[in-house]
């Protein structure tokens, strides 16, 4: 199969820089699959599981949030809040994180503040339904 570059990373690090036969995205109606020489596209990602497969033939997956695709000259770029390896997420910090964000949106706050609050309770309980369910095989 034809290859492609992929780079999917978050504000704080480059989850994987590299080439790839196959991208699939999380999408608000569904997912979208990349192959090469999609066509330009542009296009918004919510919170899911992206994965892709490399020329050698294992699957990557990782647990993202909100963010962007864009597909170009047959390289696609993911720009997302996080990225996560699904078999690295802490439970346990994960549930703290969660009480915290509960308590959060039980007091008083700005709208921004409940937003931010909302957008964190949201991650983390999607953290946490996809933790260690997926293994990231030949990275």
């Amino acid at each position: 199969m034809k290859e492609f570059h992929c780079k999917v990373m978050s504000c704080e690090k480059i989850f994987y820089d590299g080439s790839c036969v196959s991208l699939v995205v999380p999408a608000y109606d569904g997912e979208y699959a990349f192959l090469a020489n999609h066509q330009t596209c542009v296009m918004v990602i919510p919170y899911g599981i992206l994965r892709l497969r490399k020329a050698q033939g294992g699957w990557i997956y990782c647990v993202v949030s909100l963010g962007v695709m864009h597909f170009v000259d047959n390289e696609a770029t993911v720009l997302v809040d996080f990225v996560e390896d699904p078999k690295k997420v802490d439970a346990v910090r994960a549930r703290e994180v969660e009480e915290m964000a509960e308590e959060e949106l039980r007091q008083r706050q700005s709208l921004v503040e409940y937003n931010a609050s909302q957008a964190t309770l949201a991650r983390t309980l999607y953290r946490l339904s996809t933790g260690g369910k997926y293994d990231n095989r030949d990275i």
